[in-house]
């Protein structure tokens, strides 16, 4: 392959990563329009809680990195350091959006398991060593990440040249873990506790959690063979779009919750109840 066809496959990827950035915005977007009634019912008018802490953030955090991205690979003459500076904070939003989606699921495997200490104190644990560990790994990635000029003057936005992937690639893998030993212990407890429940709230639990780690399994899966397979920039083909996949998917769990305890509490009223706390005050189910 002489230079000209290298250019021009490196140019290609660059636009390809580019285009994805405008895929993740648009589908932000997109969630944001088919949810905001919900959003409105559900939570502007409740009182605040963990739960609506955490939805906040997890739904309006990636108003501040994701845009950034775009600004990343669509504007022209930055500065090696301005596209260094961009990368590192659209990066950490990155892994502080990431840690309230796994902090989410946290929070519904605690309620599943009947407000048990021992479970939350332990996916806990797990996950504040899973989020420094990331945090460590992420300020590597960032030292050794590099930038050159542009591949052709018809592309815009910075060109990351290179950078270690292994730094890139573990956080997600221990994103991974922490998820599936998550639903193999919200599978124990929905066998030993819930096998004959028809509950509205409890199937939603497990509808929505079987689904987030499905879709995570596969994204989370594919984007670490990307970054530690494919050279730069393809390598973060996905890490921004797995990180709005979570965003996506945990803001929709505290909704369709939130949904499931208006429903209950409209056709239950004054039925015999067990309480469940998840959302906010503590929740009835029955």
């Amino acid at each position: 392959m002489d230079l000209e066809d290298k250019i021009a496959l490196l140019a290609s990827r660059l636009r390809t990563v580019n285009c994805m950035h405008v895929v993740n915005i648009t589908i932000l977007a997109y969630d944001y329009c088919l949810t905001l009634r919900a959003e409105v019912s559900y939570m502007w008018t409740t009182k605040w809680s963990i739960s609506k802490f955490l939805f906040f953030s997890t739904r309006y955090s990636p108003a501040f990195d994701v845009p950034i991205l775009v600004y990343y690979s669509m504007v022209s003459d930055l500065s090696f350091q301005y596209c260094r500076q961009l990368h590192a904070a659209a990066s950490w939003g990155t892994v502080f959006g990431m840690a309230v989606g796994e902090a989410i699921l946290i929070l519904r495997t605690y309620a599943l398991s009947g407000r048990r200490r021992g479970v939350l104190v332990f996916f806990t644990a797990s996950w504040a060593c899973g989020v420094s560990a990331s945090v460590i790994l992420l300020a590597f990635f960032l030292r050794s990440a590099t930038y050159g000029p542009p591949i052709s003057s018809e592309i815009p936005g910075c060109n990351l040249t290179s950078g270690d992937a292994i730094y890139a690639g573990i956080p997600f893998i221990i994103v991974l873990l922490n998820d599936t030993v998550i639903m193999m212990y919200t599978l124990w407890i929905g066998l030993k506790n819930y096998r004959y429940s028809r509950n509205p709230l409890i199937l939603t639990l497990y509808r929505d959690g079987l689904s987030y780690y499905f879709f995570l399994c596969v994204i989370s899966a594919l984007n670490v063979a990307i970054l530690l397979e494919s050279p730069m920039p393809m390598a973060q083909l996905f890490n921004t779009f797995l990180r709005v996949v979570h965003s996506v998917l945990s803001a929709r769990i505290l909704l369709h919750v939130r949904d499931s305890e208006r429903k209950q509490s409209e056709t239950d009223a004054g039925r015999p109840r067990v309480i469940l706390s998840f959302a906010g005050p503590s929740i009835e189910v029955m």
